[in-house]
């Protein structure tokens, strides 16, 4: 299917992975995909957004409220767990000197085999960036962009049909960030699917 994809879906896929990494989320989501997405705000389809107001800061913000990530804990936090007698600066020290400096700053791994995941650095030997999978959600969208750009007789994915894929999603996840973002998705479709048409 990625064979299918322009070049602007292909830099909204990868880019996913790097907003994820960014967040320090060890999955791929709708979410990622979304913000991937508003990183392009003139896109097709993804302008939509834009007109609507829709920026890459604001999908961030929703992001993180939603899911969050992207956000170290901040001082008030620091000095309410030093009331518990936590020390944060002496964890991170401790940690670092068993287990090498960042050993806290990737994403847990889930998974058999991976006991002491949270003290890995998230890299291969050949110092390349671990593999983020996709989240079921995600997938879902992905699938539906192809069936989008199937019902529009289009001949290739692109970012609008990868837009619309997400408005579709009936998740937890995807629903919760559009409404922090003030979204309607069946509103949003419709509107999507407008600006196309009177694009064309």
């Amino acid at each position: 299917m990625f064979e299918r994809f322009t070049l602007g879906a292909r830099h909204a896929v990868i880019g996913a992975q790097e907003e994820a990494r960014e967040l320090r989320h060890g999955w791929i989501g709708t979410e990622h995909v979304l913000l991937a997405l508003l990183a392009t705000p003139d896109a097709p389809g993804v302008a939509t957004l834009t007109r609507l107001g829709v920026t890459a800061e604001r999908g961030r913000a929703a992001v993180v409220a939603v899911g969050g990530g992207g956000a170290p804990l901040g001082d008030e936090d620091t000095e309410a767990l030093k009331t518990f007698g936590i020390d944060l600066d002496e964890v991170r020290r401790r940690a670092e000197e068993a287990f090498g400096e960042g050993a806290l700053d990737e994403p847990l791994e889930s998974g058999r085999g991976k006991r002491f995941g949270v003290f890995r650095r998230g890299k291969q030997a050949d110092g390349r960036l671990g593999h983020i999978p996709f989240a079921p959600r995600a997938k879902k969208a992905l699938e539906l962009s192809l069936r989008e750009a199937i019902a529009r007789k289009d001949g290739s994915i692109g970012t609008q049909h990868i837009l619309l894929g997400l408005l579709r999603s009936d998740d937890q996840q995807t629903l919760a960030v559009f409404e922090r973002l003030g979204l309607r998705p069946r509103a949003v479709r419709e509107q999507v699917l407008a600006d196309l048409r009177a694009a064309a």
